[in-house]
């Protein structure tokens, strides 16, 4: 038979839980120093918005979009070792007011992942909107698709005509979403802080 373990006076359980947690952050400044140089340090990421234009089709507003993505050094040492990346691209359909201050009407979060698969030697973007997903042999080709938005619907005909709006447009790197030991050079490295200014433009209906 197995003796019950219990934990005594002597031992609580938040004694317990700290040295687990201390533990655990051990193991991952492990993880963090055994990752390449590359990841921790070198030089930044850019997202910058190349081209974008509304149209309308049938009384409805329609977005073309395209940003350019240049991972940091670290970024793409990350992708190389298949580490997913997740970026998006946020629309805000924005009212102007005259005497308050200007609220948005409309938001959407365009969502891609890029991750690299060693296997077929192709990186892999997947549009988490849509559900839909394409292959590249080549980074740059994976970025461009990453950052492109394409025939996004933005209004219809239920907004109403009077107010004026803006297009407010941005593309980011999540960083909460990498994984824990990535997740912790990023917060410290400035390097991996990719977000694109705010762009602005006022639709015209």
């Amino acid at each position: 038979m197995f003796a019950e373990a219990r934990i005594t006076g002597s031992l609580s359980l938040s004694t317990v839980a700290v040295f687990i947690r201390r533990r655990a952050n051990v193991l991952l400044l492990s993880v963090i120093c055994c990752l390449p140089a590359q990841v921790c340090a070198g030089h930044p990421g850019i997202i910058k918005l190349e081209d974008a234009h509304t149209f309308r089709i049938d009384s409805s507003d329609f977005l073309d979009a395209q940003f350019a993505i240049e991972l940091s050094s670290g970024a793409e040492e990350a992708v190389q070792n298949s580490v997913p990346l997740l970026f998006e691209l946020q629309v805000q359909v924005v009212e102007a007011h005259t005497w308050l201050w200007d609220s948005v009407v409309i938001e959407i979060t365009e969502r891609r992942l890029l991750q690299y698969h060693a296997l077929s030697e192709s990186y892999q973007v997947k549009d988490l909107n849509a559900g839909t997903q394409g292959n590249y042999r080549r980074l740059d080709d994976a970025l461009r698709a990453a950052g492109k938005i394409s025939n996004l619907l933005l209004t219809d005909q239920s907004l109403d005509r009077g107010p004026t709006y803006s297009i407010r447009l941005r593309g980011s790197l999540d960083v909460e979403s990498l994984p824990t030991p990535v997740q912790l050079i990023a917060y410290i490295s400035s390097d991996w802080s990719m977000v694109s200014k705010w762009y602005k433009w006022q639709l015209v209906r």
